[in-house]
């Protein structure tokens, strides 16, 4: 397995400093982007293809926290497909479909409502992070195991409060 941290020369953590991977990037990207070799004998045109694709592949998987977890955790032995199929607890799947309905409700929610609602699924989602964090860096892969699960849920309804947003807009 490609470890996408090492694309990139950075330390393999869950927090990275997005603005120095988007940085790190557009310096990789330049030097092998097949623009470069188009008059390049055909080999080396496809040597540049797909390392420009490798490098594309580490930076959507490291700047999304939710990819980025799951590649942590997968480096680690963690098998992420099995682990997406993994349910949550049932007190906080019943939580989250509170929460969707809440969301799918949002154009009746009065403005007030409406900006209780988006901070309560943001903090949900900050403390998923934090939690699958903690989890992690203290080595504990069953935890983090679980908290990623429930990260990935949290994602997901953050997600469908955008959306939701944009409708209402």
């Amino acid at each position: 397995m490609t470890n996408y941290f090492q694309v990139f020369d950075l330390a393999p953590r869950v927090a990275i400093d997005v603005a120095d991977l988007q940085a790190r990037y557009e310096q990789i990207i330049l030097l092998c982007h097949p623009d470069k070799y188009a008059g390049s004998p055909a080999f080396e045109q496809r040597a540049a293809a797909k390392r420009a694709a490798d490098v594309n592949q580490a930076y959507e998987v490291l700047a999304h926290t939710v990819a980025r977890a799951g590649h942590l955790l997968a480096l680690r032995g963690v098998d992420i497909q099995s682990l997406e199929r993994q349910p949550a607890s049932p007190d906080f799947l019943f939580e989250q479909m509170t929460l969707r309905e809440e969301v799918q409700m949002l154009n009746t929610l009065t403005d007030a409502e409406a900006v209780a609602l988006s901070e309560r699924i943001t903090t949900a989602y900050d403390d998923a992070k934090n939690k699958f964090a903690y989890y992690f860096d203290a080595d504990d892969l069953a935890a983090a195991s679980s908290a990623w699960v429930e990260l990935h849920y949290q994602h997901k309804l953050t997600d469908e409060l955008s959306r939701a947003k944009r409708q209402v807009s």
